[in-house]
């Protein structure tokens, strides 16, 4: 089962950080986890729709001048990062999950990913878009059809993984408390990887090992390899 840091090694460093993601490397994550929003034409590495929980600054992301950007502290001493920065320091050492948090960034975004494999190193199996809002991944899909993509979802189809299947999707991502045997089972027929989102206890990463989860996305990669390797 793949480790992915979550927002990076969010437990340990600001989420989301330069910090985060270095400390991600510095465990030898499977993959890491992030969010990006637009500001001011670039892709930036943000989970809210304001600055005001994870920086130094107050209001929205979008309303931001790129000076001003740069004048934030996301907790490690740094501005937040841009997407560009991050891929740049991963440089194809991981796989990197890519969060669509808003509809405005799909062009930015299929050029993000385009510029990682042509100039970073990285493979495009690497690289994974997810959204809970799902049209935000066709709408990448029409831009870059080989894009991997993964719908994120918070509570349990009737129709199981379905909805991913009929996507084209590379795997379904989905919340720990109603990720059962019966979803991991039809994701796993269906040719779909399975991943879930946010894994903090350890008999939740216990049980997820044993049912065949493919990934889980975690606060401490250093943690969760911990808890494994003392069940085997």
């Amino acid at each position: 089962m793949q480790l992915f840091a979550h927002r990076g090694v969010s437990d340990l460093a600001p989420e989301n950080s330069m910090a985060a993601f270095e400390l991600a490397l510095l465990q030898q994550s499977d993959g890491i986890e992030l969010d990006v929003r637009l500001m001011s034409g670039e892709v930036v590495v943000m989970h809210d729709i304001s600055v005001d929980r994870t920086t130094n600054g107050t209001g929205l992301v979008q309303q931001y001048s790129l000076e001003q950007w740069q004048l934030l502290n996301a907790g490690d001493g740094h501005a937040p990062p841009s997407l560009r920065q991050v891929l740049t320091l991963v440089a194809g050492r991981c796989d990197v999950n890519i969060e669509l948090k808003s509809n405005d960034l799909v062009h930015q975004v299929a050029a993000e990913i385009t510029y990682a494999v042509d100039c970073l190193s990285f493979e495009l199996k690497q690289l994974c878009v997810s959204a809970f809002d799902h049209r935000v991944l066709m709408a990448l899909r029409g831009i870059l059809p080989q894009a991997n993509i993964a719908p994120l979802i918070a509570s349990c189809p009737i129709t199981l993984s379905q909805l991913a299947a009929d996507m084209g999707a590379e795997a379904l991502h989905s919340d720990v408390e109603t990720t059962d045997t019966e979803l991991v089972h039809d994701a796993h027929t269906r040719g779909l990887a399975i991943r879930v989102y946010t894994v903090k206890q350890a008999e939740d990463l216990l049980r997820l090992k044993k049912i065949g989860v493919d990934a889980v996305f975690v606060n401490d990669v250093a943690w969760a390899r911990r808890v494994l390797n003392a069940a085997v």
